[in-house]
C-alpha cells in the first residue's frame, strides 16, 4: 500500500524538486537533478498508482472526466503548507505521475542572473515581454520573481492566467488576482479569459502555460 504522505514528507525533507510515482518502480526524487529512489518504499503497482490517482484527484468530475478524454491533467495540489504541481499522464493504460514541489519563498530577482534590463522592461507603461526556455530553465521562476518585483515595489493591479497556478502571490504594494484556467477551473480557456481581462482593469496581464 502507497503512504503517499509519507513519500511527500520525505520528499520535502530531502529538498527534492520532484517526485515520480511509475509502475514498476519505487517512488524516485529528482534531488540536485540525480534521480533517487526512495528504498524504504515498495513497488508501485497498479492499485498503488490508483489510490494516487484517487488521492490527487480527490474525486473532482471535472479533473477526472479531463483526464479519462485526454490521457493527460495538469493540476496544483497542496500538502501541509507545500504547494505542488501535479501532471498525471499515462503509460501502460495506467496513471503515472510527475509532482513538483513549489518553494514557498521566491528568489530575490537579482539573484537569478537576469539582466536588469529586463526588470525595467516590466516598468515601462506598455510593451509585450516573453519569457521562453525549455523544460526546468526557470521560465516560471523568473515569471513569479518578476511579478513579485512588481508587487512590492509599484501599485498595480496585476491579472494572471494560468495552468495550473503554482506560486500563491500575496497581495503586498500591487493587488494580484491568480486565476486557474481550465475545466473546472476559473476560467474555461486562454482565450475567455483575455477577453474578459479586457474588463477587469488589469495594469499587467501575465499568461502562463506549461
Amino acid at each position: 500500500m502507497l503512504n503517499i504522505n509519507k513519500v511527500l514528507d520525505i520528499a520535502i525533507e530531502k529538498d527534492a524538486s520532484d517526485i515520480h510515482l511509475i509502475k514498476g518502480l519505487k517512488p524516485i526524487l529528482r534531488i540536485a537533478r540525480e534521480l533517487k529512489e526512495i528504498e524504504e518504499e515498495d513497488i508501485l503497482g497498479e492499485t498503488e498508482l490508483y489510490e494516487a490517482y484517487d488521492y490527487f484527484v480527490r474525486g473532482n468530475i471535472d479533473k477526472d472526466e479531463t483526464y479519462k478524454a485526454t490521457k493527460r491533467l495538469d493540476t496544483s495540489f497542496e500538502y501541509a503548507d507545500v504547494r505542488l504541481r501535479v501532471n498525471i499522464s499515462s503509460a501502460e493504460d495506467l496513471p503515472i505521475f510527475t509532482l513538483r514541489i513549489i518553494k514557498n519563498t521566491l528568489p530575490r530577482f537579482e539573484e537569478l542572473g537576469v539582466p536588469d534590463i529586463v526588470r525595467r522592461m516590466t516598468l515601462q507603461p506598455q510593451g509585450l515581454i516573453l519569457v521562453t526556455g525549455k523544460t526546468n530553465s526557470g521560465k516560471t521562476t523568473t515569471l513569479n520573481a518578476l511579478i513579485n518585483e512588481i508587487n512590492e515595489s509599484h501599485n498595480k493591479k496585476i491579472l494572471t492566467l494560468e495552468k495550473p497556478i503554482e506560486f500563491k502571490h500575496k497581495c503586498k504594494k500591487s493587488m494580484i488576482v491568480q486565476k486557474e484556467v481550465g475545466r473546472g477551473g476559473d476560467v474555461d480557456n486562454f482565450r475567455d479569459g483575455v477577453k474578459n481581462s479586457l474588463r477587469e482593469d488589469c495594469d499587467i496581464l501575465v499568461i502562463r502555460r506549461d
